[in-house]
């Protein structure tokens, strides 16, 4: 007699995880999360850090390049002259006066079909300022020091104002960088709430990088000084040696 032996006839099913297996795989993805998140967050902000900190940097270079072409003067912050009197150039129906960014657009690469179009450029917009908008292009977070001579001449503006035809070349115009004192200190170009110029210590921005601002100096190097050491640099450098 022959014994037959029925198998059991077995289903395969897949097991679904359990609750307390999707917790922790839940709690793991947090973690991780936590881990990363800011690592990433940190390497994006180094980025535009120094993204900012090179545009400050090829400023300064502009600048020096402008000199070389100028019989050694600085940039100036406006050009408000009438035409026959501006060295600085001067597009035909253009919408404004020459300033100091369409002035180095030229060392930086940019055209200069319009003035004001060269502000709109993200090369001058301060990438920690919020509020810049295409109709203000003038307030982009970032400006020029407008004193150059501070203390030693506190009324002087690196620039000329009004029509041009009349200014007091003892109050108004370029100043050669020769004459710059202490450059390892005074501010060339830095953050401002949103001005174009530092013509007075509360046009100086120093909230951006930690309780501090960036500057370039007029010795090419970009630095991070706080509220007390960005109005020294501005107004009376001298007073930072040593620091």
């Amino acid at each position: 007699m022959i014994n037959t032996h029925n198998t059991p006839y077995r289903i395969s099913c897949s097991r679904g995880f359990t609750l307390i297996e999707l917790l922790t795989v839940i709690a793991i993805i947090a973690i991780l999360s936590a881990i990363l998140i800011p690592s990433i967050s940190s390497v994006r902000e180094r980025a535009r850090e120094t993204s900012k900190l090179s545009n400050y940097r090829q400023m300064y270079i502009a600048n020096t390049m402008y000199a070389s072409d100028n019989d050694g003067f600085s940039v100036i912050s406006k050009d408000n002259r009438d035409p026959e009197y501006m060295t600085t150039p001067y597009p035909k129906d253009a919408s404004g006066k020459p300033h100091w960014q369409s002035i180095l657009a030229s060392y930086l690469g940019f055209s200069l079909e319009d003035i004001n179009d060269v502000r709109k450029q993200e090369f001058f917009i301060n990438p920690y300022y919020e509020g810049y908008n295409p109709e203000r292009a003038w307030e982009s977070g970032m400006g020029i020091n407008n004193k150059l001579r501070t203390p030693e001449q506190n009324n002087f503006n690196n620039a000329y104002w009004g029509d041009g035809s009349n200014y007091d070349s003892s109050k108004a115009g370029p100043t050669l960088l020769s004459t710059i004192t202490f450059p390892e200190y005074r501010i060339f170009v830095g953050d401002t709430p949103k001005q174009w110029l530092i013509n007075r210590v509360d046009h100086i921005n120093t909230t951006q990088h930690d309780g501090k601002g960036m500057f370039v100096l007029f010795d090419g190097s970009v630095v991070f000084y706080d509220q007390a050491e960005a109005e020294l640099a501005f107004s009376d450098p001298f007073k930072l040696r040593g620091r």
